[in-house]
């Protein structure tokens, strides 16, 4: 795997996750349902689990390279999110070790690490990060944001839209973010399918920085009596597109589960 593409992905992971928690106050109603009612359907139909273990296939897709590989992910609810990628010849290359104040990585192939917190993250980076929102959005659970006088609730066919900022206009970040206005420059807007009250798309936009993750959940599939993402397409667009499509095999709730994460003395720390 190229070494500038695997911190790539590893960066938009952490790039859009500078969502706040939600407050009341809220009384919009769409035949007579209000978004109070829509937050409380969507948190019931949301996964409860204590541990998920899971295999993915990964494909990342860049303006000029295709690269696709394998990983184990696990998380321990709340606590960490573990992460193990290999290449198609089955060989880890990398692990990745996320937990409510560290972010650990181990580059196999370059013989390197990194070990920083959030805080770290956000000063070098300019990044607000949750744990929370990385965990919400590889477990297909409802992200946080905050709510209020300028919260949007409309719906159409199949989805009730629900967000801070007119879907008409998030729409537009979609298609063409730099004619957005920039009056609302930190949007979160969630697309939520009427039938189930799963999240079908989710938009986190900076539009100060001219940058979006527009992630969908192509479709699910039933573990446990839960309705899990079996296939997840996200497209993050800076400065260039990429698109990164996950396809969740095996899928186990509720295991014990182990998140080793030794390093090696040979390797060298690396600092971004």
């Amino acid at each position: 795997m190229n070494k500038q593409l695997f911190w790539l992905g590893l960066m938009i992971v952490f790039a859009f996750t500078a969502c706040k928690k939600q407050k009341s106050g809220l009384r919009k109603s769409i035949d007579g349902r209000s978004t109070e009612y829509l937050i409380e359907q969507v948190k019931s139909n949301e996964v409860n689990f204590s541990s998920v273990s899971t295999k993915a296939d990964f494909k990342v897709k860049t303006e000029d390279k295709t690269q696709s590989f394998k990983a184990n992910i696990r998380i321990q609810k709340d606590s960490a999110i573990w992460i193990s990628i290999t290449p198609l010849l089955g060989i880890e290359v990398a692990r990745v070790l996320i937990t409510q104040d560290t972010v650990k990585v181990i580059n196999r192939l370059a013989k390197e690490y990194f070990i920083g917190d959030f805080s770290y993250l956000h000063e070098r980076f300019n990044i607000d990060l949750e744990y929370e929102v990385i965990q919400s959005i590889l477990v297909g659970n409802s992200i946080p944001f905050e709510t209020g006088e300028g919260t949007r609730f409309t719906k159409d066919k199949s989805d009730y839209y629900l967000g801070n900022m007119k879907k008409r206009k998030a729409r537009k970040v979609d298609d063409n973010p730099q004619k957005v206005e920039r009056r609302d420059e930190q949007v979160v807007s969630l697309w939520i399918d009427q039938a189930n009250f799963k999240l079908s798309k989710f938009l986190l936009s900076d539009l100060s920085a001219d940058r979006f993750l527009l992630g969908e959940y192509a479709s699910y599939e039933e573990v446990e009596s839960q309705l899990f993402p079996k296939k997840l397409n996200f497209q993050f667009q800076s400065n260039e597109a990429t698109y990164i499509e996950i396809d969740y095999s095996r899928v186990y709730l509720n295991k014990s589960l182990n998140f080793s994460f030794n390093i090696s003395s040979k390797y060298e720390q690396v600092y971004y």
